[in-house]
């Protein structure tokens, strides 16, 4: 029989025998993660219980009314948001394929320089990451401005006459690809050339001996052995691509004739324009449901179980 202190109560070493060890090892972890994970339910995961439910309702000054599916109906068949929806499918296609190429092809480039040089590159690329995109889009703002762009004045030397980069039908989606490209993959760049330091110097020496080429050597041993840290940086490009967001409301406001916008964007303006919250409840419900089916599709297209 257990031994019991004289006031009454176990010792340390009784109480430690009698308290499940499972537990007292979990214990400890959940309990300093317990603060955070209250805040998560406040911030964030009911947040978007209240937004599912708020998109089968119509919210005005007497109430929140249920009204089922109609504001995912009169989306369906409203023919802006279809345009809006199409655009967030045009920018994932015009920005994931291109950015993962160009965030791949610069990583490879910049891991052959000497160690200084890599500093200086990867920060170069990753300095617009770090800056704001009001910022950035101000700057870009300019670059496209057709009285006194920069572009345009390029442009002007070649004899080319200017160009309404965000106000022509033609360019003005593709202005705001070639910005995101240029001011979104620097931490792509950085992951990637990470990566490739985690890669046996071994197989490279062989494949020299073997006589193959640095495209080669790319081909047949960096790129497949990359292929977590490219998956990686193919579904978050995804994610991002498709919630762009500043640079459309400080640069185009949709336009020209909606040629710009996106969901996100109609998100803003069904919940603070027109204040038709139901409504912008469901256009992200449904945004969600599309990032969801996106980032599941290209983890199982590019999973891979490389180990090295």
């Amino acid at each position: 029989m257990a031994q019991v202190h004289p006031a009454g109560e176990y010792t340390v070493a009784q109480r430690r025998q009698i308290i499940p060890k499972r537990f007292r090892e979990w214990f400890w972890g959940y309990f300093f993660i317990f603060p955070s994970f209250v805040m998560f339910l406040i911030f964030s995961l009911y947040p978007m219980y209240d937004s599912v439910r708020l998109s089968f309702e119509r919210l005005s000054l007497r109430g929140r009314d249920w009204v089922g599916l109609d504001n995912y109906r009169y989306l369906i068949h409203n023919d802006y948001f279809q345009q809006s929806m199409l655009n967030t499918l045009m920018y994932a296609v015009w920005i994931v394929p291109i950015g993962v190429f160009l965030s791949l092809t610069l990583a490879l480039l910049i891991y052959r320089l000497p160690t200084f040089f890599q500093v200086f590159y990867k920060s170069a690329f990753y300095l617009p990451v770090v800056t704001s995109g009001v910022v950035l889009s101000f700057v870009w703002l300019y670059l496209y401005d057709p009285a006194f762009g920069l572009l345009n004045y390029l442009l002007g030397l070649v004899g080319i006459g200017p160009r309404l980069w965000l106000s022509d039908l033609d360019t003005s989606m593709i202005s705001l690809v070639i910005m995101f490209h240029a001011t979104h993959w620097g931490g792509s760049i950085i992951l990637l050339t990470a990566s490739m330091g985690g890669i046996p110097k071994d197989l490279y020496e062989a494949a020299r001996l073997d006589g193959a080429s640095f495209i080669k050597q790319s081909t047949s041993i960096t790129i497949p052995l990359l292929k977590p840290a490219i998956a990686y940086v193919a579904i978050t490009g995804s994610i991002a691509s498709l919630q762009i967001f500043t640079e459309i409301l400080l640069m185009t406001r949709g336009g020209p004739d909606g040629h710009t916008s996106n969901m996100v964007f109609s998100i803003y303006e069904q919940g603070f324009i027109n204040f038709n919250f139901g409504r912008a409840s469901a256009v992200a419900v449904m945004l969600l449901l599309i990032t969801i089916v996106v980032a599941v599709t290209q983890f199982r297209l590019l999973r891979s179980n490389v180990e090295y």
